[in-house]
């Protein structure tokens, strides 16, 4: 009789990464964790960590979930992944990272140059949504990125959240659900 179907679901979080496999009825079948530093900083208020390191992280999760369980990677049929909401990482085209991922709590801020302009702009003015669309201008990475690292920017051919970078790890491929 064939070993029973496992699903693995990854979930690097800002203090650890957890490997957990489940049965297909739910229940827990075996778990890794692996604390990590959540990140480090260049400058106040900074928060990044090397994408690299979250990736050999995912490693050591996963090998501390297989020490713990007499069940085996051919068993798993379906791998899912959750992790810390806002984290990002600039690619090259050839998918290497470009600088560090900039942490869901950095506090860093682009400069907001000016409305919104045409349809979207005059909507966001009649809707009294100005304030809002520009703190969110604000406070996107990729806008801090453009404008204070020019040459990276430049360079980004894939902006990832963390998700997509361990799937694009996982897989090879350039994938990520919401």
């Amino acid at each position: 009789m064939p070993a029973e179907p496992l699903i693995l679901a990854i979930d690097n979080g800002t203090q650890s990464v957890r490997a957990l496999l489940f049965d297909t009825r739910g229940n827990l079948v075996g778990k890794g964790k692996q604390e990590i530093e959540p990140y480090f900083s260049r400058e106040p208020g900074w928060a990044e960590q090397h994408p690299d390191y979250f990736w050999e992280q995912l490693g050591e999760a996963c090998q501390l979930l297989w020490s713990s369980t007499d069940a085996t990677p051919d068993q798993v049929a379906g791998v899912t992944v959750t992790t810390q909401r806002g984290t990002v990482i600039n690619l090259d085209a050839n998918g290497q990272p470009l600088r560090p991922a900039i942490i869901w709590l950095d506090q860093r801020h682009a400069r907001v140059e000016g409305s919104v302009k045409g349809p979207w702009g005059w909507l966001f003015k009649v809707a009294r949504l100005e304030d809002t669309i520009n703190r969110f201008r604000e406070k996107t990475q990729a806008n801090w990125i453009a404008q204070n690292e020019p040459e990276i920017w430049a360079k980004t051919r894939h902006f990832l959240l963390l998700s997509g970078y361990l799937n694009y790890r996982l897989t090879g491929e350039f994938r990520d659900s919401t």
